[in-house]
């Protein structure tokens, strides 16, 4: 039987999803916030597509909320919650409309392998290095 290893260190992977979990978590507090308080400041206004914008607002809060203490408490579910962060974070990447302007279809053409190449490769790597590589193992088995 093989002794028990100490709890490894924090890879900095791990600090950069924390600060992106925290980042996003207040954001999207800060808009269910004033959403609530335009459903106090206009009483008469509000209706039941408002209202169920807010509840998914505060719903996606205390999910990067729970994800962000799951990975600081190296939680086994933080771990995949965490992966499915940054597979969300890809996602979006890859969806979001260009809306950038190129002066011609040199930049066009960086612009397109930056967007659908290379930031899918290092999403992809701060995904292996989070959750999947052996110090993320060592992380997370404690």
């Amino acid at each position: 039987m093989e002794p028990a290893q100490p709890p490894g260190k924090r890879p900095l992977s791990v600090w950069l999803l924390l600060l992106v979990l925290a980042v996003i978590a207040l954001l999207i507090a800060f808009g269910a916030i004033s959403s609530i308080w335009m459903l106090i400041a206009l009483p008469g206004w509000m209706n039941v597509r408002f209202m169920v914008d807010v509840a998914i607002r505060l719903a996606m809060v205390a999910f990067f909320v729970g994800a962000l203490i799951g990975v600081a408490q190296r939680r086994r579910w933080g771990r995949w919650l965490g992966l499915l962060v940054i597979a969300g974070l890809t996602l979006m990447v890859l969806l979001m409309p260009d809306t950038a302007r190129y002066d011609n279809e040199a930049q066009r053409s960086g612009g397109a392998f930056g967007r659908m190449i290379l930031a899918p490769l290092l999403m992809a790597l701060w995904a292996y290095r989070f959750g999947l590589s052996a110090k993320a193992r060592r992380y997370f088995a404690g």
